[in-house]
């Protein structure tokens, strides 16, 4: 249903931008073309920055810890603006903005208001909203001034700007896609161009053959593992522009973890003298322990070197504070605090031993948030959704996998989507159906838009989530009885 829904938001916007204007000249979404972005403000979290407003995924998101904030967009070329699209964030509706303002400029000095929308609500997360805009000048900037209805925090998760290139202008703009490019060992990928008023092209495939073409649409092959660029050219009889992607093209390895990298840590005890002084005993090397337990997440969770997100960055404290853990932002960079007057508490009650492996076990947990994959579309981090379900379950599955959670725990009751034990178990015994399900639900999350568990299962296993869970269950009840 979300799919429909999702679906349906885009069919009233198109339709909507394509009822604006009667133009010969073609309708073009402005701001899919290499424009540049400012916010006012530099606030925003890891990788929540203003440029994932204009980076044609509905489902990332910019967020800034203010009230209000100034959004300049500047695209490639001039152009008249007959429309524009926002997006609501992933959750928390009272982040949205309530209230803004559109402006144009010529030269970014002296501005117009072209548009001004008072008391918005947004129905719907990630949900995209069309509005018109009757303007016939031609601007080189716009500037959306937004405000929330009084929250502190203001989220949006895209802008889409719709309209006309200034016809005077003949510079090209190069642009292309591709169909499938990650994959193992050797393949074939098909380039799309969807360069603007170009008429001769020149690509460039680094690592690919033919290393050159200058078909508009080249078939390009590739075996040799490796991360590769492409770069492409169009050009007409006056101008020409240029687009360079790296890593845009994955062969991937089976395996090579030797060629891991491990993430740059700043370790601090913010405790020490203090309750910190037991971790410092029970983990004497810290550094050691967080860098075996990345490797190991990852060889959980993945199958090659190659398909892993990078964590560039990992703050870890810990911290005198009552909950026991927990990881903020967004690779490539991510912090986690472990508590060490919980650690303190338990004291006594646990073994030394047993002290360690919560430790280890806990950090295996938030490391698994570091590296696995979001699905997006799949409904905010509340108890619950779909994401809560399959972030709080892989993370706990890991943990189990690796050996420190134990299967005492297990038994029946409750849904696939209360996350942590309850999903861990669930998709630990999935595994009898295909042990390679943790890997393929992880992978599921890039390939399937919006993300749900019941798409995930029919893809993996070719049966709905329901008759899955109430198999499962069948199974415990079963088991506790014998």
């Amino acid at each position: 249903m979300k799919l429909l829904k999702y679906a349906g938001h885009l069919l009233v916007c198109t339709a909507l931008l394509t009822s604006c204007s009667r133009q010969i000249h073609k309708k073009v979404k402005l701001s899919a073309h290499k424009c540049s972005i400012e916010s006012s403000t530099d606030n925003s979290p890891v990788g929540e920055g203003v440029t994932k407003l204009v980076d044609n995924d509905v489902y990332s998101k910019f967020l800034t810890f203010n009230q209000s904030v100034t959004i300049t967009i500047q695209p490639i070329k001039s152009s008249r603006l007959t429309a524009y699209c926002l997006v609501s964030g992933n959750d928390e509706p009272n982040r949205d903005p309530h209230s803004w303002t559109l402006e144009g400029s010529v030269d970014g000095e002296d501005w117009t208001l072209l548009d001004t929308r008072n008391n918005q609500v947004f129905e719907e997360r990630n949900m995209i909203r069309p509005f018109d805009v009757l303007v016939n000048a031609q601007y080189a900037y716009y500037r959306f001034n937004f405000s929330t209805n009084g929250h502190d925090i203001l989220q949006l998760s895209e802008i889409e700007l719709h309209g006309y290139w200034d016809t005077n202008d003949k510079r090209p703009i190069a642009q292309f896609t591709a169909g499938n490019a990650s994959f193992f060992d050797e393949g074939v990928v098909q380039f799309k161009n969807e360069s603007e008023q170009g008429e001769h092209y020149l690509w460039y495939f680094e690592g690919g053959y033919p290393a050159m073409s200058t078909d508009d649409n080249p078939l390009v092959e590739y075996n040799s593992p490796g991360r590769y660029p492409v770069k492409l050219i169009a050009n007409n009889k006056e101008h020409s522009d240029t687009i360079h992607i790296n890593d845009f093209v994955v062969v991937k390895r089976k395996g090579g973890w030797d060629y891991f990298r491990y993430p740059q840590i700043n370790f601090v005890n913010q405790t020490l003298g203090g309750n910190g002084d037991l971790y410092t005993e029970l983990v004497p090397k810290p550094l050691d322990l967080i860098n075996q337990v990345s490797l190991d997440v990852c060889r959980i969770l993945y199958r090659s070197v190659d398909e892993v997100d990078v964590l560039e960055v990992l703050d870890y404290s810990i911290e005198d504070i009552e909950t026991i853990s927990a990881k903020g932002g967004n690779a490539p960079h991510i912090n986690i605090f472990f508590s060490s007057s919980y650690l303190k508490k338990k004291k006594g009650i646990l073994s030394d031993e047993e002290l360690i492996a919560e430790i280890v076990g806990v950090l295996y947990h938030e490391l698994a948030h570091g590296y696995q994959y979001s699905p997006m579309g799949a409904g905010g981090y509340a108890t619950g959704t779909d994401y809560f379900g399959m972030i709080e379950g892989i993370a706990d599955y890991v943990r189990l996998n690796a050996g420190y959670s134990s299967y005492e725990y297990r038994k029946p009751g409750g849904h696939w989507n209360d996350g942590y034990k309850t999903t861990a178990f669930f998709i630990d015994w999935l595994h009898t159906k295909d042990t390679d399900f943790a890997y393929k639900l992880n992978q599921s999350a890039k390939t399937i838009v919006p993300w749900s568990w019941d798409l995930a299962c029919q893809n993996i296993l070719s049966v709905p989530v329901q008759d899955l869970w109430n198999e499962y269950q069948a199974y415990l009840n079963n088991e506790s009885t014998n």
